[in-house]
Parts: C-alpha cells; sequence; structure tokens
C-alpha cells in the first residue's frame, strides 16, 4: 500500500470517527473545554446508549485522543484530558474473546442460497478462507492457483478511496469530508507486493470453477481507485466493482428470507474459519498468517476460548510419542540382557 493510500485510508477513518461518534456526542463544544470526566462519560454513551462492543469504543476512543494529543503538541490546548483516562485495550480484548459468535453450518448455507446467484460465492470464501468481506469482494481470477490449491490475498475494496475533483459549489459541499469513493487498493498497511497465501480447500475450488462456469469474471482496467484483473464479483448490473452498500442490503434480504432472525454478520464467517481450523488442531501462528493478522497473540486473544481442549490434545500427543519410543527402546534392551546372560 502506498503512502498515499494510507494518508486517504486514515484521514477517511478519522472523518468517518468524527462525524458518526464524536460530534453527535461532544455537538459544537470546544475541545478546550473537554474534560476527563466528558471523555469517560463518552466511552459509557457509546457501550449502553449506542451498543458498540468495549473494542470499538477503545477504538473511537483512541482516534478522538490522536486529535487531543496533536492538539496539545502544537500548543492549542494546555493540557490533554485523554491522559488521566484510562481506556484499557486489552481489557476490552479480553472481553471481546467472550463475545465471538459463530454461525453454523446450516446458517451459512442458508444465507448463500439466499443471496443473488452471481454473489453466493462471497460468503463461501469468507467461510472456507478466512477473508475479510473486503477481500473476498475483490477476489480477482489472477489471485487463484488451481494447481497448488492457494488463493493469494493481496487486494481488497473499500470506501476512502480519491474522488473526482469537484468542479461546482455542489459537488465540493458533497465530498468535503465524507461520501469517498469505493476503490480496489492493496491491503492496508501493507506494501504493494505484499499479501498473504491462503490454503484453497477442493470444496472451494470447485464452487469458484461453478461460478466461472456460471457467472464469468469482470473485467477491470487499471486506473483512478482501480487496480486491473478479472474479478469474481460486481454490482448487479455488471457495470462497476462491488459496492459495500449493495453487499450489506443483500445480506440483510438473504438474512430474512432464510428465517434467520438473530443477528448475524459478514464477519461472523471469517470467525467460523478461524474457530473450524483452531479447534482441529490447525496451529495459531498458521491460522493468524492465513488470518493476515500481523501478530498471532491477537489470533490467540481473539480466539483461545475456542480451544479449551487444546492442553488435553498436547498431553495426548506427547503420552503418544512417549510411548512409541518407550515400545521402540524394548527389544534393545531385552536383546542386551540376553547378551549379557
Amino acid at each position: 500500500m502506498g503512502g498515499d493510500e494510507r494518508v486517504n485510508s486514515t484521514r477517511y477513518a478519522y472523518e468517518t470517527s468524527l462525524r458518526l461518534h464524536v460530534e453527535p456526542y461532544f455537538g459544537t463544544r470546544a475541545i478546550g473545554a473537554i474534560k476527563p470526566k466528558d471523555l469517560k462519560a463518552w466511552l459509557k454513551w457509546m457501550v449502553e446508549d449506542r451498543g458498540y462492543e468495549a473494542s470499538t469504543a477503545i477504538n473511537r476512543y483512541e482516534t478522538l485522543s490522536g486529535v487531543f494529543s496533536f492538539a496539545f503538541a502544537n500548543d492549542y490546548i494546555a493540557k490533554n484530558p485523554c491522559q488521566q483516562v484510562k481506556a484499557g485495550r486489552s481489557r476490552a480484548k479480553r472481553k471481546t474473546k467472550k463475545t465471538i459468535h459463530l454461525p453454523t453450518l446450516a446458517e451459512i448455507e442458508a444465507i448463500a442460497a439466499n443471496l443473488p446467484g452471481p454473489l453466493q460465492l462471497l460468503v463461501w470464501l469468507m467461510a472456507g478462507c478466512g477473508l475479510r468481506i473486503g477481500e473476498a469482494s475483490a477476489v480477482s481470477l489472477q489471485q487463484i492457483d488451481f494447481e497448488t490449491g492457494t488463493l493469494h490475498v493481496d487486494r481488497q475494496i473499500t470506501q476512502d478511496g480519491e474522488n473526482e475533483k469537484p468542479t461546482t459549489k455542489r459537488q465540493k459541499a458533497v465530498t468535503k469530508g465524507r461520501g469517498r469513493a469505493h476503490c480496489i487498493r492493496h491491503l492496508k498497511w501493507r506494501d504493494q507486493d505484499e499479501g498473504r497465501s491462503v490454503p484453497l480447500p477442493a470444496t472451494i475450488a470447485a464452487k469458484i470453477r461453478e461460478h466461472l462456469r456460471l457467472h464469468g469474471t469482470f473485467r477491470v482496467e487499471d486506473g483512478l481507485n482501480r487496480i486491473a484483473g478479472d474479478y469474481l464479483f460486481s454490482n448487479i448490473g455488471r457495470t462497476n466493482i462491488l459496492m459495500y452498500s449493495l453487499v450489506n442490503r443483500l445480506w440483510r434480504n438473504a438474512k430474512k428470507a432464510a428465517g434467520i432472525t438473530r443477528k448475524i454478520t459478514p464477519h461472523w464467517l471469517r470467525h467460523f474459519f478461524a474457530s473450524a481450523g483452531l479447534s482441529k488442531g490447525v496451529s495459531v501462528t498458521d491460522m493468524a498468517e492465513w488470518l493476515g493478522h500481523r501478530d498471532p497473540k491477537i489470533t490467540h486473544q481473539t480466539y483461545a476460548h475456542i480451544m479449551p481442549d487444546a492442553p488435553q490434545r498436547l498431553r495426548t500427543v506427547m503420552d503418544s510419542v512417549f510411548m512409541l519410543e518407550t515400545e521402540l527402546s524394548l527389544p534393545l534392551q531385552f536383546d542386551t540382557l540376553v547378551e549379557a546372560a
């Protein structure tokens, strides 16, 4: 990911957080008038009134904390109220891992069956390869190696692209600070030639081949907010790349049509992938690589609770090793004793 893309992504994240989470609570209050108690009340408001997970509230807090740190460093404010507010990310992470939700295979199949045919494969790429929704939406034919059974993940669809330069007053008003364009770009915080290779299960490979037979690909050329490739997905009219708003709307409709009333989000499919692998003995370090986690600690913190039998599996493995070694050494010891006699 290039420097300009990082700047655009960070700017978009800040603008979105300030517009959706800071302004609705603090309104037009001056930054210098905000006290530590106000920040604590804001954190509580996000969790209790808005229903955010603790980890989400912490992310929003850290965004605002960055603003206060900048203001303090540049003498816009005399004190930084964030220095007196402890918002524990590790504590939030511990709480988050207790609330990881998993869809059942029956629910996954039902949602996929109720999506439009050209988009059903999205579900299986997330559940079978652990892709994020933006990564799954951006899969191209060039990323798939059927021979080695590998999917190379190196791009994603996001909503933080460059808008074309506005020329009228209305266009300037619409694009200022919001409404960023959808774009295909390299993975966030990764170099352009960096990605990850994910094992492609034979069942998912078969679904990809069937998708190609029925729906083909959508050709995208290099350009503003675009990376060239033959993409598996597009919008319904096959005139543009797949947009987040369309995926979210169709997901809700498919869930309703399937008769599923409980909350299930596309990100749950990624949890399904991780839990299936870890519960069957896949190592945390391997799973971290395939999920795209920079640090295996993130994977362990998030999914440790779904591996309660891991200690017993280790005991069984080590016992089998020691028993095998003992059995192999017995004949040698017996022969030695006979020769000595």
